[in-house]
């Protein structure tokens, strides 16, 4: 097994306690991984990166290859852009969607999530909204983690085992506002794949859920049966990017918006 991951953001958004997750998890669960210096953390406010490479072998080089990453996880979405010549054709793009406009010519937003949601295997939320939910603001990196928690070869209870030793030390109000952040990322990554099994498009699945604001636990199958079958209507991309337009989160319950059915 060989898991090529690549962490990104912009300083500041906790991408170097990802890793640390991430790592730590990795022994616990008998990996080899290498990881190399995580670039980019000297300027708060700039494009941060790290590779994290997991196998059952030893692992040789520090560095992930063109066409090897089997994951990119950003916490800002125009670097998860980034990385797309380092994926491998099945790999999985998690990400938030909520810029941090750290530079003059930051591209136009409705193009940078046309091109995003054009990918297959993407699953976009509003980590920094739902971070704020679950009581710490910059808890996104948890939300984003948590949404990509399926899609790695670590058993979730040690990603959370690592997560609760990493914040434990700053009381146990921020150690549980991360680990809801976590949970909710883990609700939006169930909720999509729901979809995606209800033959909902990939690229409507990216834009509801970026715009949906989940609990710590799973919706209900009703919830997830009346999206998809609003998303499988003739006009069910019209309704997708007039869901993705909206400035508020939309609650699960309400599945059907009246102010956009």
């Amino acid at each position: 097994m060989n898991f090529d991951l690549v962490l990104c953001g912009v300083g500041g958004q906790g991408v170097l306690s990802t890793a640390y997750i991430v790592d730590h998890a990795a022994v616990d669960a008998g990996l080899h991984f290498k990881q190399p210096e995580v670039h980019g953390m000297a300027q708060r406010g700039g494009a941060v990166s790290a590779q994290v490479r997991l196998s059952d072998r030893p692992v040789s080089s520090d560095l992930i290859s063109e066409g090897g990453a089997s994951a990119v996880l950003s916490v800002e979405p125009l670097e998860s852009l980034r990385y797309m010549t380092l994926l491998r054709p099945d790999a999985w793009v998690i990400t938030d969607v909520t810029p941090l406009k750290n530079i003059a010519d930051y591209p136009d937003l409705p193009q940078l999530f046309d091109l995003l949601f054009t990918l297959p295997r993407v699953i976009a939320v509003d980590a920094t909204r739902l971070a704020s939910k679950a009581g710490a603001m910059k808890a996104q990196n948890m939300v984003v983690l948590g949404a990509a928690a399926a899609h790695l070869p670590l058993p979730v209870e040690l990603l959370e085992k690592h997560l609760g030793a990493l914040f434990g030390g700053k009381g146990e109000r921020i150690a549980e506002a991360n680990r809801r952040a976590f949970r909710m990322g883990q609700a939006a990554e169930k909720f999509s794949a729901a979809l995606r099994a209800a033959s909902v498009a990939p690229g409507l699945v990216a834009r509801v859920v970026a715009r949906l604001s989940f609990e710590p636990s799973p919706a209900a199958d009703d919830v997830v049966k009346a999206w998809a079958e609003r998303l499988n209507r003739p006009d069910g991309a019209a309704f997708a990017a007039r869901v993705f337009a909206s400035r508020d989160l939309l609650p699960l319950d309400a599945a059907l918006p009246s102010t956009l059915s």
